[in-house]
């Protein structure tokens, strides 16, 4: 495709934080981060580094492990471990936060103490409630069509997606030219480290 003035973006670098880049990757990441991080214990980090990710159907023992893995994460958030959970709405036993896991790991999505001033963990929660309010839902003129479901941030249509490539990798390639910036943290989980 040859640019036209129309179509030409003067790009000078570009920057990835906190991507899904690579399935195999990410989903190598994420279990290392979470043992590195004592969230898992050496057993199950190395049944699941047992269990072949490649394979289209996982066998039940590693559907047991990656159990286990979404059960250690139950009470903790996938996206900050050091900050505390909402424990107001206490009824789900697996973490929601694991459904941006990669896709092996989001499968699974199935199976009282003082906050910190300014930090409120159940905000998420607040913000459900408040957007299946019929009046706000009026407001907005959203839920027009009077959806059968309530409005949730994350629906099994995001949960579940499965229409991306496995991996973004030969799109980055082509953009090594440019001056780019990949980044970790030993905060967020949801990367692996080494990109």
């Amino acid at each position: 495709m040859k640019a036209t003035k129309s179509s030409y973006i003067n790009l000078k670098g570009f920057m990835i934080g906190n991507a899904v880049m690579n399935d195999e990757t990410d989903s190598a990441g994420i279990v290392d981060y979470a043992w590195s991080h004592a969230i898992i214990s050496d057993q199950l980090y190395h049944n699941i580094k047992e269990c072949d990710h490649h394979q289209e159907s996982v066998t039940n023992e590693c559907v047991v492990h990656y159990r286990g893995f979404a059960e250690a994460y139950s009470d903790i958030d996938i996206y900050s471990i050091y900050t505390p959970v909402c424990l107001s709405d206490y009824s789900s036993r697996f973490s929601s936060k694991l459904v941006v896991a990669p896709r092996l790991l989001s499968a699974l999505h199935e199976l009282g103490h003082k906050l910190p001033s300014g930090y409120d963990p159940c905000t998420e929660n607040y913000a459900e409630k408040f957007f299946n309010r019929e009046d706000v839902q009026r407001a907005l003129h959203a839920n027009v069509t009077k959806l059968s479901y309530p409005y949730t941030p994350c629906s099994n249509a995001i949960r579940k997606w499965n229409d991306a490539a496995d991996t973004i990798l030969p799109i980055i390639q082509k953009l090594f030219k440019l001056r780019d910036c990949v980044f970790g943290s030993t905060v967020v989980t949801l990367m692996g480290e080494c990109q």
